[in-house]
């Protein structure tokens, strides 16, 4: 292999920080249905995984400092972290390609029903199980949104004492964590807080500009095969999706990723396409700025690199065997 070969193969090569094992979620499925399915290898570009064991339990995560520190291309997150950041001046990246639409998180109880709305959780106890920082505030800002205020709702934190489910509480949690006692009807979700937040870019992949600048073939190449993978959980029966990632779900059963991936999709949660909306994006920061993660509005334009979409727009939807 030559200089000039080697510099080409190097530049088709991505990193892709996933985080820790804890953030292996449902509606981060699109790289691994785009992995599965070759479409990465068919858009000229090898995305190769990476996994960090920092990080876990926080909403930046252990992917973040692999970014900054240049050992990952890009990254799968929150983009409340990156408006955060920047607010701060602690460090630039941007969001460049759609993961997660909405808000993941739901309600749930072992006893059937859902809520008309939410100031029907007057007098309840929600059981707030993993206490993630905007989560926690978003569904706060519901509440408050719903005209409760905060003695009218009794919120304790942490998983119920021998993760047995009570009757007495309403838990709040993710739907990925909640997928296996959702799918064996342990719990019902009585109310999805996508619904309640609406449409915000909740989830992300990013990157640092001057990255997303240096190698613009192999980024083109990554949406273009995210967005038909996209199109392919939009189009295709969720068993047969959840059959052809269930190797990246170790955890969860085929019922139970089935379930999900169908809950996410309803919900709006997962994204349909690679392009991240300025009106959801200004909602998102309106709301970040409610609950006080922002002290200001967050610009679009600085955080959203949006040349990279009209790429994946003539990719036809790939059929699942």
């Amino acid at each position: 292999m030559n200089h000039n070969d080697a510099i080409a193969t190097h530049h088709s090569v991505l990193r892709l920080n996933l985080g820790d094992a804890s953030e292996s979620r449902i509606y981060y499925c699109a790289h691994f249905v785009a992995r599965a399915l070759g479409l990465f290898a068919r858009h000229g570009v090898e995305v190769r995984f990476q996994m960090t064991e920092a990080g876990g339990h926080t909403v930046r995560g252990g992917q973040i400092p692999a970014l900054l520190s240049g050992e990952a291309d890009l990254a799968v997150g929150g983009p409340m972290v990156i408006m955060k950041m920047r607010e701060e001046n602690e460090a630039h990246l941007v969001a460049f390609c759609a993961v997660a639409n909405a808000n993941p998180w739901v309600l749930a109880r072992p006893e059937p029903g859902r809520f008309a709305s939410l100031a029907e959780l007057k007098g309840h106890r929600v059981r707030d199980v993993a206490c993630v920082g905007t989560a926690t505030m978003a569904f706060r800002d519901a509440l408050a949104r719903a005209g409760l205020a905060e003695e009218d709702v009794e919120i304790v934190d942490g998983p119920p004492p021998g993760n047995h489910w009570s009757d007495e509480e309403v838990v709040l949690h993710s739907r990925h964590a909640l997928a296996e006692p959702l799918a064996a009807g342990e719990l019902t979700v009585w109310c999805d807080l996508a619904e309640e937040t609406g449409a915000v870019p909740w989830s992300a992949y990013i990157a640092a500009p001057e990255v997303l600048a240096s190698r613009p073939a192999a980024f083109e190449a990554f949406v273009g095969a995210i967005g038909e993978a996209q199109r392919v959980i939009a189009n295709q029966p969720a068993a047969k999706i959840a059959a052809l990632i269930a190797a990246d779900y170790p955890e969860l059963s085929p019922a139970a990723l089935t379930a999900g991936i169908e809950g996410y999709r309803e919900s709006g949660v997962i994204a349909t396409e690679p392009a991240i909306s300025a009106a959801d994006f200004e909602r998102f920061s309106q709301l970040l700025e409610a609950i006080g993660w922002l002290s200001g509005a967050a610009d679009y334009h600085q955080l959203v690199d949006t040349r990279l979409w009209p790429a994946h727009s003539a990719a036809a939807t790939q059929e699942v065997s």
